[in-house]
């Protein structure tokens, strides 16, 4: 086995886990925008440790990557407040979907712009991995949202704005290795993009602050942010130490999203017993030939 499917894999499990984490929020009444920050910050620690220094620094401002990173960490914080309003008018059902599509936007940059080959194979890979995210998201029994029959039309735009937010971040940081702008799963660049959702969240809880938001940071909520901190960098570190593997584009990523939703699957089967369903497990079986068909060579 190579190094990089070992470390696709660990990406993989490692996101599946930042669902476990999100999984246990409710259950133990986690304040979800205070365990966020406490989260960027400790991704921040978590990659200098791992560094072996602060990175963090005015010289920064002189790498190819800085306006990026900032750019970027906006963009993370926007998306995430975004798909927090998407499930609260769509449901988690809806939401989900229309995140992991996110996939085609790296794949369809990779072919149209850098040559990437498309196959029938490969085609018929991505097609069935859209499929299977329908099925392992869908459940039959679960209302997408109190409010999805009630809701004006605009507020659809909500969802596809969680698509495009998260199209650009895909995209972003597959542009970002292949132009050499971040290579090699840059960890400077990393920790930066996490320090800068750390100034936007803060931007964003000052307006709560302002608009009368007086909620206390309990210490649950630190610990929380701690367990979803420390995945949550690798996360990201390991997607692009993968791109940085000379895999395509249009293979990654698409894995890596049907991967995720599918262990996301198979742990809640596991850790919280949740109900074995048709499609659920139609979706399982999709997703394993999806990832077949697309590492196809």
């Amino acid at each position: 086995m190579s190094t990089a499917v070992i470390i696709l894999i660990l990406c993989i499990v490692i996101n599946s886990l930042i669902g476990v984490v999100f999984k246990l929020f409710s259950r133990f009444e986690i304040n979800i925008f205070y365990a966020i920050m406490v989260n960027y910050i400790v991704c921040v620690i978590t990659g200098s440790i791992y560094l072996g220094h602060m990175p963090i620094s005015l010289d920064s401002m002189d790498e190819k990557w800085f306006p990026y990173a900032a750019a970027l960490g906006f963009v993370f914080v926007s998306v995430f407040t975004i798909y927090g309003n998407s499930v609260k008018y769509f449901g988690i059902v809806v939401s989900t979907i229309f995140q992991k599509m996110s996939m085609l936007a790296p794949a369809l940059v990779a072919i149209s712009l850098y040559g990437e080959k498309l196959n029938l194979i490969k085609a018929m890979g991505i097609l069935v991995g859209i499929l299977s995210i329908v099925f392992l998201s869908y459940e039959k029994n679960v209302q997408t949202s109190e409010n999805a029959n009630s809701v004006s039309k605009k507020f659809w735009l909500i969802p596809f704005a969680v698509f495009l937010g998260s199209c650009i971040i895909d995209s972003t940081l597959f542009l970002m290795e292949v132009e050499k702008i971040a290579p090699s799963g840059d960890i400077s660049f990393v920790i930066h993009l996490f320090f800068f959702a750390f100034l936007a969240g803060l931007i964003l809880l000052i307006i709560h602050l302002v608009k009368g938001n007086r909620e206390r940071l309990e210490a649950k909520d630190i610990i929380a942010g701690i367990c979803l901190g420390i995945p949550n960098f690798f996360s990201i570190y390991l997607l692009m130490e993968v791109i940085a593997s000379g895999w395509d584009a249009s293979v990654v990523f698409p894995i890596n999203n049907v991967g995720i939703l599918s262990c996301s699957a198979i742990l809640g089967f596991i850790l919280f017993r949740e109900k074995i369903t048709r499609n659920k497990v139609v979706g399982l079986v999709m997703a394993i030939v999806a990832i077949v068909l697309i590492s196809y060579i």
